[in-house]
């Protein structure tokens, strides 16, 4: 068994250490053995890395930079895109590592420049369909690289005899992994991780597939969602024609604004403002607000069809009960059981709230529900989190909605 050093070579000298070296070389040894191991192991988890970064984590910032840099003349493959890209970064490792002759405790310091192009490839933000990546990136990753690369290679020559030294396989592993971890930390830190944008490209990219279900399901659970979150959500589920049924399944923090893309904020996205008034066949004045703009359309009838929907829902987002019963009596030509979910409960919730009117809900189910809804109320009336507590029950209700 050849000799290993267990302590760090710096401390017996440089010519003991040359010693050592010349006198083990002839041994066999199981730290090559494990070099050669750690070498494949290195490159599995790097792979696993990139892999899972690209495809899970960064799919929808890397749909939006490919859109921009073939100005959306080509289809994007997540799947096909995440395992090429992995495999040209792992041969650029291999490239690295080949030109710098890095080896040992710290062959895994040639993973720098692949871990480091992985963040510089998923640094985008809003400005993504304008610019593409970070701009700071077209200087300061060349200068980055070079800078690696001759720093490496100066210290790997000053140092070349502490490469060769044979540590145990115990440090050899725990270095080389640690700088894995920390190039993965790096990366991470580099790239895009605002969820909020995350959630935004995925729903923009479902609807510009016309996938709505999809849509429905991305950041479902979020309860603090953005503005442009919740006006694309809106948008989708209107042109699902499920606006009624699916609206208050899902915070509404911005009132009757949460139905428009706010064309005065920088986060421009391919879907804008100027999409959604194409839609609706009309845009706001200037000044004017959400549901006075849904009022005058459907008034003096310059929309279309698809207006109705955003009107009435404009009403119950702003707690107008009285005006959307007449609105609803008026504008919406349907019985009251055939409305969708939500109108209905506003429709019963104001029934409630003025016992002199005749009831036109009546259904069972929607009876039972309220019957758990008031009782639960009434057990929780005044007690902290009150709001909370109706809502991980109710939440997805224009009840909890009306009065929490």
């Amino acid at each position: 068994m050849a000799q290993v050093i267990h302590s760090c070579p710096f401390g017996r000298g440089i010519e003991e250490s040359k010693r050592l070296i010349m006198t083990n070389s002839n041994r066999p040894s199981n730290y090559k053995r494990t070099a050669r191991i750690l070498t494949v192991a290195c490159g599995l988890l790097f792979f696993a890395f990139s892999f899972v970064y690209l495809y899970l984590f960064q799919c929808d910032v890397l749909e939006a930079l490919h859109f921009t840099l073939s100005d959306g003349k080509t289809q994007y493959e997540p799947f096909w895109c995440a395992l090429v890209l992995s495999v040209v970064l792992l041969l650029l490792q291999w490239g690295i590592c080949a030109l710098l002759g890095l080896k040992g405790v710290i062959r895994a310091l040639s993973y720098f420049p692949s871990f480091l192009l992985l963040g510089v490839m998923t640094d985008v933000d809003y400005s993504v369909y304008h610019s593409g990546i970070n701009q700071n990136w077209t200087w300061l990753f060349p200068i980055s690289l070079i800078a690696f690369v001759c720093g490496v290679f100066f210290l790997r020559r000053l140092f070349r005899w502490w490469l060769d030294v044979e540590v145990e396989s115990g440090i050899l592993v725990l270095s080389n992994l640690m700088l894995l971890l920390l190039f993965a930390f790096l990366t991470v830190g580099i790239g895009n991780t605002n969820i909020h944008f995350h959630h935004e490209l995925a729903v923009e990219t479902a609807l510009r597939k016309n996938k709505y279900v999809q849509v429905r399901k991305i950041g479902a659970k979020v309860i603090d969602p953005s503005r442009s979150l919740t006006a694309l959500r809106n948008y989708a589920l209107s042109k699902e024609g499920k606006m009624g049924e699916y609206l208050f399944q899902y915070p509404q923090r911005y009132g009757a604004e949460g139905l428009l893309i706010d064309a005065s904020e920088k986060n421009i996205l391919r879907i804008t403002a100027d999409s959604l008034y194409t839609y609706l066949g009309a845009q706001p004045q200037q000044g004017e607000r959400a549901l006075p703009f849904f009022r005058r359309l459907c008034n003096e009838d310059t929309g279309n069809h698809t207006t109705l929907d955003y009107y009435l829902s404009a009403l119950l987002l702003e707690k107008k009960l009285t005006e959307f019963v007449e609105a609803c009596h008026t504008l919406y030509a349907a019985e009251p059981h055939s409305l969708p979910q939500h109108y209905r409960e506003a429709l019963f919730l104001y029934e409630k709230m003025h016992p002199s009117v005749e009831p036109t809900v009546t259904d069972e189910a929607m009876l039972q529900q309220w019957a758990s809804y008031d009782s639960l109320k009434q057990e929780l009336r005044g007690k902290p989190g009150e709001g909370n507590f109706m809502r991980r029950k109710f939440g997805h209700t224009y009840w909890w909605y009306f009065e929490y």
